[in-house]
């Protein structure tokens, strides 16, 4: 292992990217390097490997026109949405601004902050990426219908992780049903109705009063986000890892900020015991996966009838998750999730070993099979920037 003071990939020359981004699709005929049975599970069933509380490293964000900033001026901060009378979670659909979802971002932003970070020379970590891959290695023994692929690469010891946006998954963004999109603008508008731009114990009372009453017309803008970038170790993996972060509780902590951030998500009512059993099956998982790894206590859910009116918000403590659903039928358990995503992240260790940026391979599940490939791509136009690169070898 490189010492802390040696960046992985410091004295290398490497090309500069190409302009094309566009990942290559495997031939139906190549065959993997190598295989990896999810079943049976009871091979997850351990102990839970050791899980080091997340430590920031920096944060950054992206202003109303997708810009990258380095600062803190999307932080937003938490205060309660109004119950009486209900809001509308679908109310300002036709105003939003949408992202454009098209455009692939690859791991650009945590890059770009972590060519930033590297002015300090921080030591390296054995897999970078964002949250939502790890999250995804999180939940497929429990979520094994869901297709999923990914990009790795190895520069010195440490490897990167991008989603492969799938041709199905780039359509499905484009063509979204018109249920769907108004579920997924609720999550948004449910957020602007949590949320606040300055601590509420900073403001007078007026001022407080005008915030919360602007924010129920507040359009809806995609672009917006505030991002986490912290480090932390599942099993023997040092992982850096960036996370988009909701809100905070009060003020951002100096010591461990994300104790007091908080996640935010929707869900429709849970009028029956199917729904109920739904939630705590596919939507309890997710939200713990994310939350824990990103070291997060809190979930707030906000439930919406049929026609999007907000009916209730609950808090969940992201530690109570697995105990929920212990000794309950066909649930998620959490040391399976954990013992799979790290000998998953194994897996990838030995099976990504030629080193370069330009230098690729695939990571897929397929839910036919059941099973975890990796593919070598061969070169390819690399999706770790040349910013960064540079920042290595300086």
């Amino acid at each position: 292992m490189a010492s802390s003071d040696q960046l992985p990939g410091s004295k290398r020359q490497l090309p500069q990217p190409p302009a094309a981004t566009k990942q290559p699709r495997l031939a139906p005929e190549m065959k993997p390097l190598a295989r990896f049975a999810l079943h049976p599970l009871s091979k997850y069933r351990l102990a839970c490997p050791q899980f080091k509380e997340p430590r920031e490293l920096l944060s950054f964000s992206y202003d109303d026109q997708r810009q990258m900033q380095m600062d803190n001026r999307q932080l937003r901060y938490y205060q309660p949405p109004q119950l009486d009378p209900p809001l509308s979670l679908y109310a300002g659909i036709e105003q939003q601004i949408l992202r454009d979802s098209s455009k692939n971002e690859h791991i650009d932003g945590l890059l770009a902050a972590l060519a930033h970070l590297n002015q300090d020379r921080q030591e390296p970590a054995d897999f970078v990426m964002y949250r939502g891959m790890l999250t995804r290695l999180f939940v497929t023994p429990f979520s094994t219908r869901d297709r999923w692929s990914m990009n790795a690469t190895r520069v010195g010891q440490t490897i990167y992780v991008e989603e492969d946006l799938l041709p199905e998954k780039l359509a499905e963004r484009q063509n979204l049903s018109e249920q769907h999109q108004r579920a997924t603008y609720g999550g948004y508008k449910f957020e602007s109705l949590c949320m606040i731009d300055a601590p509420a114990h900073t403001l007078t009372a007026e001022q407080l009063a005008a915030k919360l009453q602007a924010r129920e017309s507040a359009i809806v803008n995609t672009n917006s986000e505030y991002c986490s970038v912290f480090r932390t170790q599942l099993g023997p993996h040092a992982l850096i890892l960036g996370a988009e972060v909701d809100c905070v509780d009060g003020e951002k902590l100096d010591e461990f900020p994300a104790r007091g951030y908080r996640e935010l998500k929707t869900s429709r009512v849970l009028d029956s015991d199917r729904a109920q059993h739904s939630f705590e099956r596919y939507k309890l998982l997710k939200c713990w996966a994310q939350s824990f790894i990103a070291g997060i206590p809190r979930v707030t859910i906000g439930f919406r009838d049929d026609e999007g009116y907000l009916r209730e918000v609950r808090d969940i403590r992201t530690q109570d998750m697995p105990r929920i659903v212990r000794n309950k039928p066909r649930m998620w358990e959490a040391n399976v999730c954990m013992n799979f995503a790290s000998q998953i992240l194994q897996f990838l260790r030995y099976w990504v070993s030629e080193q370069g940026p330009e230098v690729q391979y695939r990571l897929e599940y397929d839910p036919d099979a059941t099973e975890i490939r990796v593919h070598a791509l061969g070169k390819q136009a690399p999706f770790v920037t040349a910013e960064y690169m540079h920042s290595l070898s300086k």
